[in-house]
C-alpha cells in the first residue's frame, strides 16, 4: 500500500512591534521609527530563518525596498487573481487557498499590518507571535489587530527585556 503524503504545513510566525497601548504605527505610510535598535536586531535575525513574508498592502508600500530580496506575499483586496512581480505576489486572501499557496514554505513570517495579522489569526494561519512592547503610549494610530471578530487565547512561552529602557519581548503560542 502506498502512503499518500500530506502537504507540508509551514510554521507561521507573526512579529509585531507595538506601543504599550497596542498601536503598531502612527501613520500607515511609513515604517516605525520609534522601535528600539534591539527590536530591529531581533527582527532581522529572526527573518534570516524565514522562507517567505506576508504583509498587507500598506505595509508593503512602506517597506517595499526592504522586501525586494525576499519571497513576499502582499495581501490586498484589489487583485482578483494572483499577480506576480519578481519575488512579490499580490494576493486577495479571501479569493485564494492560502494553505496551498504557502505549502512550499517551511517558515512564514507575518509582518503586518493590523488587517494582515487579524486575517492570518482568524484563519488559523498563525502558530506563534512575537510582540515587542516599546515603552511608549501613542493614544492614536493603527491597532495591532484590526477588525477582528473572534477571541483567541494565547500561551505565553517567554518574556524578556531587550534593553534597560523598558522594551520587552513577549513570545506566545496561538491556541486554535
Amino acid at each position: 500500500m502506498i502512503e499518500k503524503l500530506q502537504p507540508h504545513k509551514p510554521k507561521y510566525t507573526a512579529f509585531v512591534a507595538t506601543s504599550v497601548d497596542g498601536r503598531i504605527s502612527l501613520t500607515e505610510k511609513t515604517l516605525p521609527d520609534w522601535n528600539s535598535q534591539e527590536d530591529r536586531q531581533f527582527l532581522h535575525q529572526s527573518l534570516s530563518h524565514m522562507d517567505a513574508v506576508v504583509v498587507g498592502r500598506k505595509t508593503y508600500e512602506a517597506a517595499a525596498k526592504h522586501l525586494r530580496k525576499r519571497i513576499t506575499y502582499v495581501f490586498s483586496s484589489r487583485p482578483t487573481t494572483l499577480c506576480h512581480r519578481e519575488s512579490v505576489t499580490f494576493v486577495n486572501p479571501v479569493r485564494v487557498d492560502l494553505e496551498k499557496l504557502f505549502q512550499d514554505h517551511k517558515n512564514v513570517a507575518v509582518l503586518g499590518g493590523g488587517m494582515a495579522y487579524r486575517f492570518m489569526l482568524e484563519n488559523h494561519l498563525l502558530d506563534e507571535l512575537f510582540v515587542t512592547v516599546e515603552p511608549l503610549i501613542f493614544g492614536r494610530g493603527t491597532p495591532m489587530f484590526t477588525g477582528g471578530t473572534k477571541t483567541t487565547r494565547l500561551d505565553l512561552l517567554s518574556s524578556r527585556p531587550l534593553n534597560s529602557s523598558g522594551t520587552l519581548l513577549l513570545h506566545y503560542r496561538i491556541n486554535h
